[in-house]
Protein backbone atom coordinates (compact mmCIF):
# COMPACT_ATOMS: atom_id res chain seq x y z
CA UNK A 1 0.00 0.00 0.00
CA UNK A 2 1.14 3.55 -0.62
CA UNK A 3 2.86 5.10 2.32
CA UNK A 4 3.93 1.79 3.89
CA UNK A 5 7.58 1.07 4.49
CA UNK A 6 8.91 -1.97 2.64
CA UNK A 7 10.70 -4.46 4.87
CA UNK A 8 14.35 -4.83 3.95
CA UNK A 9 15.50 -8.42 4.59
CA UNK A 10 19.11 -7.25 4.73
CA UNK A 11 18.45 -4.63 7.41
CA UNK A 12 18.97 -6.99 10.32
CA UNK A 13 22.15 -8.41 8.81
CA UNK A 14 23.51 -4.92 8.18
CA UNK A 15 22.72 -3.96 11.76
CA UNK A 16 24.57 -7.01 13.08
CA UNK A 17 27.61 -6.26 10.92
CA UNK A 18 27.58 -2.66 12.13
CA UNK A 19 27.39 -3.76 15.77
CA UNK A 20 30.19 -6.24 15.23
CA UNK A 21 32.40 -3.58 13.66
CA UNK A 22 31.56 -1.25 16.55
CA UNK A 23 32.57 -3.94 19.07
CA UNK A 24 35.90 -4.41 17.31
CA UNK A 25 36.61 -0.68 17.18
CA UNK A 26 35.65 -0.11 20.81
CA UNK A 27 37.69 -3.14 21.84
CA UNK A 28 40.80 -1.91 20.06
CA UNK A 29 40.39 1.58 21.50
CA UNK A 30 39.74 0.21 24.99
CA UNK A 31 42.73 -2.12 24.81
CA UNK A 32 44.94 0.76 23.68
CA UNK A 33 43.79 3.00 26.54
CA UNK A 34 44.24 0.16 29.03
CA UNK A 35 47.75 -0.55 27.74
CA UNK A 36 48.83 3.09 27.93
CA UNK A 37 47.22 4.21 31.19
CA UNK A 38 45.69 1.35 33.19
CA UNK A 39 47.68 -1.89 32.90
CA UNK A 40 50.66 -0.88 35.02
CA UNK A 41 48.52 0.88 37.65
CA UNK A 42 46.27 -2.15 38.08
CA UNK A 43 49.32 -4.42 38.22
CA UNK A 44 50.80 -2.37 41.09
CA UNK A 45 47.61 -2.38 43.19
CA UNK A 46 47.56 -4.00 46.60
CA UNK A 47 45.72 -7.35 46.33
CA UNK A 48 45.96 -8.48 49.93
CA UNK A 49 42.15 -8.41 50.23
CA UNK A 50 41.92 -11.16 47.60
CA UNK A 51 43.90 -13.58 49.79
CA UNK A 52 41.01 -14.35 52.14
CA UNK A 53 39.36 -17.76 51.80
CA UNK A 54 36.02 -16.56 50.31
CA UNK A 55 37.75 -14.45 47.65
CA UNK A 56 40.12 -17.27 46.76
CA UNK A 57 37.19 -19.65 46.38
CA UNK A 58 35.28 -17.27 44.11
CA UNK A 59 38.35 -16.55 41.98
CA UNK A 60 39.14 -20.24 41.68
CA UNK A 61 35.59 -21.02 40.52
CA UNK A 62 35.77 -18.18 37.99
CA UNK A 63 39.04 -19.60 36.67
CA UNK A 64 37.54 -23.07 36.40
CA UNK A 65 34.49 -21.74 34.51
CA UNK A 66 36.72 -20.45 31.75
CA UNK A 67 38.88 -23.56 31.67
CA UNK A 68 38.53 -27.28 31.05
CA UNK A 69 37.47 -28.00 34.65
CA UNK A 70 33.95 -26.51 34.41
CA UNK A 71 33.79 -25.39 30.78
CA UNK A 72 32.68 -28.81 29.46
CA UNK A 73 29.96 -28.94 32.13
CA UNK A 74 28.54 -25.62 30.92
CA UNK A 75 28.63 -26.85 27.33
CA UNK A 76 26.83 -30.05 28.34
CA UNK A 77 24.09 -28.05 30.11
CA UNK A 78 23.50 -25.87 27.05
CA UNK A 79 23.35 -28.96 24.80
CA UNK A 80 20.69 -30.46 27.05
CA UNK A 81 18.75 -27.20 26.94
CA UNK A 82 18.91 -27.18 23.12
CA UNK A 83 16.86 -30.38 22.96
CA UNK A 84 16.77 -32.10 19.58
CA UNK A 85 18.82 -29.28 18.03
CA UNK A 86 21.85 -30.12 20.17
CA UNK A 87 23.92 -31.18 17.16
CA UNK A 88 23.56 -27.75 15.58
CA UNK A 89 24.54 -26.06 18.85
CA UNK A 90 27.48 -28.42 19.35
CA UNK A 91 28.72 -27.69 15.84
CA UNK A 92 28.47 -23.96 16.54
CA UNK A 93 30.40 -24.20 19.82
CA UNK A 94 33.13 -26.48 18.45
CA UNK A 95 33.82 -24.39 15.34
CA UNK A 96 33.81 -21.15 17.32
CA UNK A 97 36.12 -22.67 19.93
CA UNK A 98 38.59 -23.84 17.29
CA UNK A 99 38.61 -20.41 15.62
CA UNK A 100 39.08 -18.47 18.84
CA UNK A 101 41.77 -20.90 20.07
CA UNK A 102 43.72 -20.52 16.84
CA UNK A 103 43.57 -16.71 17.05
CA UNK A 104 44.42 -16.54 20.77
CA UNK A 105 47.28 -19.03 20.71
CA UNK A 106 48.80 -17.45 17.61
CA UNK A 107 48.79 -14.00 19.25
CA UNK A 108 50.23 -15.44 22.47
CA UNK A 109 53.05 -17.04 20.49
CA UNK A 110 53.79 -13.96 18.40
CA UNK A 111 53.64 -11.29 21.10
CA UNK A 112 55.26 -13.19 23.98
CA UNK A 113 53.94 -10.95 26.75
CA UNK A 114 54.85 -12.24 30.23
CA UNK A 115 52.10 -12.56 32.82
CA UNK A 116 51.95 -9.85 35.53
CA UNK A 117 52.78 -12.34 38.28
CA UNK A 118 55.93 -13.37 36.37
CA UNK A 119 57.25 -9.98 35.19
CA UNK A 120 55.24 -6.99 36.51
CA UNK A 121 56.06 -4.75 33.52
CA UNK A 122 53.07 -3.92 31.31
CA UNK A 123 55.25 -2.53 28.52
CA UNK A 124 57.29 -5.72 28.02
CA UNK A 125 56.70 -7.87 24.94
CA UNK A 126 59.50 -10.41 24.49
CA UNK A 127 58.39 -11.72 21.10
CA UNK A 128 58.09 -15.27 19.82
CA UNK A 129 57.33 -17.75 22.61
CA UNK A 130 58.35 -15.40 25.43
CA UNK A 131 55.06 -15.36 27.34
CA UNK A 132 51.38 -16.29 27.36
CA UNK A 133 49.60 -13.24 28.75
CA UNK A 134 48.28 -11.50 25.63
CA UNK A 135 45.43 -12.12 24.94
CA UNK A 136 43.42 -13.86 27.66
CA UNK A 137 42.18 -17.31 26.73
CA UNK A 138 39.67 -17.35 29.59
CA UNK A 139 38.14 -14.06 28.43
CA UNK A 140 37.94 -15.18 24.82
CA UNK A 141 36.22 -18.46 25.75
CA UNK A 142 33.84 -16.78 28.20
CA UNK A 143 32.72 -14.11 25.73
CA UNK A 144 32.48 -16.60 22.86
CA UNK A 145 30.28 -18.83 25.00
CA UNK A 146 28.23 -15.85 26.21
CA UNK A 147 27.67 -14.74 22.61
CA UNK A 148 26.37 -18.17 21.63
CA UNK A 149 24.23 -18.61 24.75
CA UNK A 150 22.65 -15.17 24.38
CA UNK A 151 21.74 -15.94 20.78
CA UNK A 152 20.31 -19.41 21.48
CA UNK A 153 18.68 -18.63 24.84
CA UNK A 154 17.79 -14.90 24.95
CA UNK A 155 16.31 -15.20 28.46
CA UNK A 156 19.73 -16.05 29.82
CA UNK A 157 21.73 -13.46 27.91
CA UNK A 158 22.34 -11.15 30.86
CA UNK A 159 23.48 -14.01 33.07
CA UNK A 160 25.87 -15.18 30.35
CA UNK A 161 27.36 -11.73 29.74
CA UNK A 162 27.73 -10.94 33.45
CA UNK A 163 29.43 -14.29 34.03
CA UNK A 164 31.82 -13.59 31.14
CA UNK A 165 32.72 -10.20 32.62
CA UNK A 166 33.31 -11.70 36.08
CA UNK A 167 35.53 -14.45 34.66
CA UNK A 168 37.58 -11.84 32.79
CA UNK A 169 37.95 -9.61 35.86
CA UNK A 170 39.08 -12.60 37.92
CA UNK A 171 42.01 -13.10 35.55
CA UNK A 172 43.19 -9.56 36.32
CA UNK A 173 42.76 -10.00 40.07
CA UNK A 174 44.85 -13.18 40.18
CA UNK A 175 47.56 -11.39 38.14
CA UNK A 176 47.27 -13.86 35.27
CA UNK A 177 46.53 -11.07 32.76
CA UNK A 178 46.58 -7.34 32.28
CA UNK A 179 43.34 -5.47 31.59
CA UNK A 180 44.27 -5.03 27.91
CA UNK A 181 44.74 -8.80 27.63
CA UNK A 182 41.18 -9.56 28.72
CA UNK A 183 39.74 -6.79 26.53
CA UNK A 184 41.38 -8.18 23.41
CA UNK A 185 40.42 -11.72 24.43
CA UNK A 186 36.81 -10.61 24.90
CA UNK A 187 36.79 -9.03 21.43
CA UNK A 188 38.19 -12.18 19.84
CA UNK A 189 35.62 -14.37 21.59
CA UNK A 190 32.72 -12.09 20.67
CA UNK A 191 33.76 -11.80 17.02
CA UNK A 192 34.33 -15.54 16.53
CA UNK A 193 31.02 -16.34 18.18
CA UNK A 194 29.18 -13.81 16.01
CA UNK A 195 30.79 -15.08 12.79
CA UNK A 196 29.88 -18.71 13.51
CA UNK A 197 26.33 -17.69 14.49
CA UNK A 198 26.05 -15.88 11.17
CA UNK A 199 26.99 -19.12 9.40
CA UNK A 200 24.66 -21.31 11.50
CA UNK A 201 21.87 -19.10 12.91
CA UNK A 202 20.53 -20.11 16.34
CA UNK A 203 17.26 -21.96 16.78
CA UNK A 204 14.93 -19.52 18.56
CA UNK A 205 11.17 -18.99 18.60
CA UNK A 206 11.51 -16.69 15.57
CA UNK A 207 13.72 -18.95 13.47
CA UNK A 208 12.62 -22.42 14.63
CA UNK A 209 10.02 -23.02 11.92
CA UNK A 210 12.26 -21.92 9.04
CA UNK A 211 15.30 -23.85 10.30
CA UNK A 212 13.31 -27.03 10.92
CA UNK A 213 11.81 -26.82 7.43
CA UNK A 214 15.28 -26.35 5.97
CA UNK A 215 16.59 -29.32 7.97
CA UNK A 216 13.73 -31.53 6.75
CA UNK A 217 14.52 -30.66 3.14
CA UNK A 218 18.21 -31.32 3.74
CA UNK A 219 17.55 -34.69 5.41
CA UNK A 220 15.27 -35.80 2.57
CA UNK A 221 17.83 -34.79 -0.05
CA UNK A 222 20.56 -36.59 1.88
CA UNK A 223 18.41 -39.71 2.24
CA UNK A 224 17.85 -39.83 -1.52
CA UNK A 225 21.53 -39.24 -2.18
CA UNK A 226 22.57 -42.01 0.20
CA UNK A 227 20.16 -44.38 -1.55
CA UNK A 228 21.95 -43.79 -4.85
CA UNK A 229 25.08 -45.60 -5.97
CA UNK A 230 27.05 -42.35 -5.87
CA UNK A 231 26.03 -41.72 -2.29
CA UNK A 232 26.89 -45.22 -1.11
CA UNK A 233 30.25 -45.00 -2.84
CA UNK A 234 30.96 -41.65 -1.21
CA UNK A 235 30.05 -43.03 2.21
CA UNK A 236 32.37 -45.99 1.67
CA UNK A 237 35.20 -43.65 0.68
CA UNK A 238 34.56 -41.47 3.70
CA UNK A 239 34.70 -44.48 6.00
CA UNK A 240 37.97 -45.62 4.48
CA UNK A 241 39.46 -42.15 4.88
CA UNK A 242 38.23 -41.93 8.46
CA UNK A 243 39.74 -45.32 9.24
CA UNK A 244 43.03 -44.32 7.62
CA UNK A 245 43.10 -41.10 9.63
CA UNK A 246 42.35 -43.01 12.82
CA UNK A 247 45.18 -45.47 12.10
CA UNK A 248 47.67 -42.65 11.55
CA UNK A 249 46.57 -40.85 14.72
CA UNK A 250 46.84 -44.06 16.74
CA UNK A 251 50.33 -44.78 15.42
CA UNK A 252 51.51 -41.23 16.17
CA UNK A 253 49.93 -41.31 19.63
CA UNK A 254 51.51 -44.69 20.38
CA UNK A 255 54.92 -43.42 19.27
CA UNK A 256 54.66 -40.34 21.51
CA UNK A 257 53.43 -42.31 24.51
CA UNK A 258 56.23 -44.80 23.99
CA UNK A 259 58.84 -42.05 23.78
CA UNK A 260 57.60 -40.31 26.94
CA UNK A 261 56.81 -43.25 29.21
CA UNK A 262 58.14 -46.58 27.85
CA UNK A 263 61.46 -45.81 26.15
CA UNK A 264 63.10 -44.67 29.44
CA UNK A 265 62.31 -48.16 30.82
CA UNK A 266 63.84 -49.93 27.83
CA UNK A 267 66.88 -51.21 29.75
CA UNK A 268 64.68 -52.75 32.43
CA UNK A 269 62.39 -54.33 29.82
CA UNK A 270 65.17 -55.80 27.69
CA UNK A 271 67.14 -56.94 30.73
CA UNK A 272 64.21 -58.75 32.34
CA UNK A 273 64.32 -62.50 32.75
CA UNK A 274 61.38 -62.97 30.37
CA UNK A 275 63.04 -61.18 27.47
CA UNK A 276 66.41 -62.82 28.15
CA UNK A 277 64.88 -66.28 28.00
CA UNK A 278 66.67 -68.34 25.29
CA UNK A 279 63.40 -69.11 23.49
CA UNK A 280 62.45 -65.41 23.36
CA UNK A 281 65.91 -64.51 22.13
CA UNK A 282 65.74 -67.20 19.43
CA UNK A 283 62.36 -65.86 18.31
CA UNK A 284 63.89 -62.39 18.22
CA UNK A 285 66.70 -63.59 15.97
CA UNK A 286 64.19 -65.36 13.73
CA UNK A 287 62.12 -62.17 13.44
CA UNK A 288 65.26 -60.17 12.62
CA UNK A 289 66.09 -62.54 9.73
CA UNK A 290 62.53 -62.29 8.42
CA UNK A 291 62.91 -58.53 8.11
CA UNK A 292 66.20 -58.67 6.19
CA UNK A 293 67.56 -60.21 2.99
CA UNK A 294 67.94 -63.54 4.78
CA UNK A 295 64.27 -64.56 4.87
CA UNK A 296 62.55 -61.47 3.45
CA UNK A 297 62.74 -62.70 -0.18
CA UNK A 298 61.10 -65.95 0.98
CA UNK A 299 58.09 -63.99 2.25
CA UNK A 300 57.85 -62.14 -1.06
CA UNK A 301 58.08 -65.44 -2.98
CA UNK A 302 55.28 -66.97 -0.92
CA UNK A 303 53.10 -63.91 -1.58
CA UNK A 304 53.76 -64.16 -5.33
CA UNK A 305 52.84 -67.86 -5.31
CA UNK A 306 49.61 -67.09 -3.45
CA UNK A 307 48.73 -64.37 -5.97
CA UNK A 308 50.05 -66.15 -9.05
CA UNK A 309 47.30 -64.74 -11.27
CA UNK A 310 48.51 -61.20 -10.65
CA UNK A 311 52.09 -61.90 -9.60
CA UNK A 312 53.61 -59.26 -11.89
CA UNK A 313 51.44 -56.48 -10.50
CA UNK A 314 51.96 -57.70 -6.94
CA UNK A 315 55.73 -57.86 -7.44
CA UNK A 316 55.78 -54.34 -8.89
CA UNK A 317 53.72 -53.05 -5.96
CA UNK A 318 55.93 -54.70 -3.33
CA UNK A 319 59.19 -53.52 -4.92
CA UNK A 320 57.90 -49.96 -5.31
CA UNK A 321 56.60 -49.90 -1.75
CA UNK A 322 59.90 -51.26 -0.49
CA UNK A 323 61.78 -48.54 -2.39
CA UNK A 324 59.58 -45.79 -0.98
CA UNK A 325 59.80 -46.99 2.61
CA UNK A 326 63.59 -47.42 2.28
CA UNK A 327 64.05 -43.84 1.08
CA UNK A 328 61.80 -42.48 3.84
CA UNK A 329 63.30 -44.62 6.59
CA UNK A 330 66.93 -43.99 5.68
CA UNK A 331 66.29 -40.29 5.19
CA UNK A 332 64.71 -39.95 8.63
CA UNK A 333 67.50 -42.04 10.19
CA UNK A 334 70.09 -39.69 8.69
CA UNK A 335 68.23 -36.55 9.81
CA UNK A 336 67.43 -37.68 13.35
CA UNK A 337 70.58 -39.55 14.38
CA UNK A 338 69.19 -41.43 17.36
CA UNK A 339 71.56 -43.96 18.98
CA UNK A 340 70.44 -47.53 19.37
CA UNK A 341 69.82 -48.79 22.93
CA UNK A 342 72.81 -51.08 22.55
CA UNK A 343 75.04 -48.10 21.68
CA UNK A 344 73.99 -45.39 24.15
CA UNK A 345 71.21 -46.35 26.59
CA UNK A 346 69.62 -42.90 26.70
CA UNK A 347 66.25 -42.58 24.95
CA UNK A 348 66.34 -38.77 24.94
CA UNK A 349 69.45 -38.37 22.77
CA UNK A 350 69.13 -37.23 19.14
CA UNK A 351 72.40 -36.16 17.52
CA UNK A 352 70.98 -34.82 14.26
CA UNK A 353 72.13 -35.25 10.64
CA UNK A 354 75.26 -36.99 9.50
CA UNK A 355 75.96 -39.35 12.41
CA UNK A 356 76.43 -43.11 12.59
CA UNK A 357 73.35 -43.55 14.77
CA UNK A 358 70.37 -45.12 12.99
CA UNK A 359 67.83 -46.18 15.59
CA UNK A 360 64.84 -44.03 14.60
CA UNK A 361 62.81 -45.31 12.81
CA UNK A 362 63.11 -49.08 12.52
CA UNK A 363 63.84 -50.32 9.00
CA UNK A 364 62.68 -53.84 9.87
CA UNK A 365 59.32 -52.54 11.09
CA UNK A 366 58.82 -50.33 8.03
CA UNK A 367 59.66 -53.22 5.67
CA UNK A 368 57.39 -55.62 7.55
CA UNK A 369 54.41 -53.26 7.52
CA UNK A 370 54.73 -52.16 3.91
CA UNK A 371 54.71 -55.87 3.00
CA UNK A 372 51.78 -56.57 5.34
CA UNK A 373 49.76 -53.58 4.09
CA UNK A 374 50.11 -54.55 0.44
CA UNK A 375 49.47 -58.26 0.98
CA UNK A 376 46.45 -57.55 3.21
CA UNK A 377 44.78 -55.82 0.25
CA UNK A 378 45.60 -58.68 -2.10
CA UNK A 379 44.64 -61.41 0.38
CA UNK A 380 41.90 -60.02 2.66
CA UNK A 381 41.25 -63.39 4.31
CA UNK A 382 44.85 -63.50 5.58
CA UNK A 383 44.72 -59.98 7.01
CA UNK A 384 44.97 -60.97 10.66
CA UNK A 385 47.88 -63.43 10.28
CA UNK A 386 49.70 -60.82 8.21
CA UNK A 387 49.21 -58.19 10.90
CA UNK A 388 50.50 -60.64 13.50
CA UNK A 389 53.57 -61.24 11.31
CA UNK A 390 54.29 -57.51 11.13
CA UNK A 391 53.95 -57.09 14.88
CA UNK A 392 56.22 -60.11 15.43
CA UNK A 393 59.01 -58.71 13.23
CA UNK A 394 58.73 -55.26 14.82
CA UNK A 395 58.75 -56.65 18.36
CA UNK A 396 61.86 -58.72 17.62
CA UNK A 397 63.86 -55.51 17.22
CA UNK A 398 62.96 -54.40 20.74
CA UNK A 399 63.71 -57.83 22.19
CA UNK A 400 67.22 -57.77 20.71
CA UNK A 401 67.88 -54.24 22.00
CA UNK A 402 68.29 -52.81 18.50
CA UNK A 403 65.42 -50.31 18.77
CA UNK A 404 63.16 -48.53 21.20
CA UNK A 405 59.41 -49.14 21.04
CA UNK A 406 58.87 -45.66 19.58
CA UNK A 407 61.32 -46.55 16.78
CA UNK A 408 59.36 -49.61 15.68
CA UNK A 409 56.02 -47.82 16.10
CA UNK A 410 57.03 -44.97 13.83
CA UNK A 411 58.71 -47.39 11.43
CA UNK A 412 55.42 -49.31 11.20
CA UNK A 413 53.64 -46.04 10.37
CA UNK A 414 56.14 -45.32 7.58
CA UNK A 415 55.52 -48.80 6.18
CA UNK A 416 51.73 -48.44 6.30
CA UNK A 417 51.82 -45.04 4.59
CA UNK A 418 54.20 -46.34 1.91
CA UNK A 419 51.90 -49.29 1.26
CA UNK A 420 48.85 -47.05 0.99
CA UNK A 421 50.65 -44.78 -1.45
CA UNK A 422 51.61 -47.65 -3.76
CA UNK A 423 48.15 -49.22 -3.55
CA UNK A 424 46.61 -45.88 -4.52
CA UNK A 425 48.71 -45.97 -7.72
CA UNK A 426 48.34 -49.70 -8.48
CA UNK A 427 45.28 -51.08 -6.70
CA UNK A 428 44.92 -54.86 -6.70
CA UNK A 429 43.01 -56.37 -9.60
CA UNK A 430 40.13 -58.65 -8.74
CA UNK A 431 38.49 -61.45 -10.65
CA UNK A 432 34.88 -61.03 -11.88
CA UNK A 433 33.65 -63.29 -9.08
CA UNK A 434 35.44 -61.17 -6.44
CA UNK A 435 34.03 -57.99 -7.94
CA UNK A 436 30.55 -59.47 -7.86
CA UNK A 437 30.91 -60.41 -4.17
CA UNK A 438 31.98 -56.87 -3.26
CA UNK A 439 29.24 -55.08 -5.20
CA UNK A 440 26.27 -53.49 -3.50
CA UNK A 441 23.29 -55.85 -3.02
CA UNK A 442 21.06 -53.74 -5.29
CA UNK A 443 23.57 -54.08 -8.11
CA UNK A 444 24.04 -57.82 -7.61
CA UNK A 445 20.34 -58.38 -8.09
CA UNK A 446 20.66 -57.18 -11.68
CA UNK A 447 22.94 -60.12 -12.45
CA UNK A 448 20.61 -62.74 -11.01
CA UNK A 449 18.58 -64.43 -13.81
Amino acid sequence: MPGTVQYDPLRRERRHITLLALVVILGIVGAGIAFLYVDQSVCDLDRSWTQCAPCQGVLRIATYVGNWQLGPLLVAITLLAAGRHWRRLLKTIVVAYICRTAAVEWLKLMTGRPRPREVPDASLFTGFGGGASFPSGHASFSFMFAMIVSAWFPRWRWVAWIAAVLVSISRVLVQAHYLSDVIVGAVIGTVTGAIVLWIWPPVTDETREAIEAQERVHKEARRRWLASFEGRSAVARSRRRAMATLIVVLFCGAALVSYWYIDPLNQDIVGSSVVQNPVVQWLGQFGRHMGTWDLGPLLVALALLAGWRHWKRLLLTILTGFAIQTVLTEGIKWLVGRPRPSQIPDSTLFYGPGTDYHSFPSGHASFAFVFVTICAHYFPRARRPLMALGVFIAASRVVLGAHYISDVTFGALVGVLSGWLVLAIWPPRRSPEEKRRTQWPSLRMKHIP
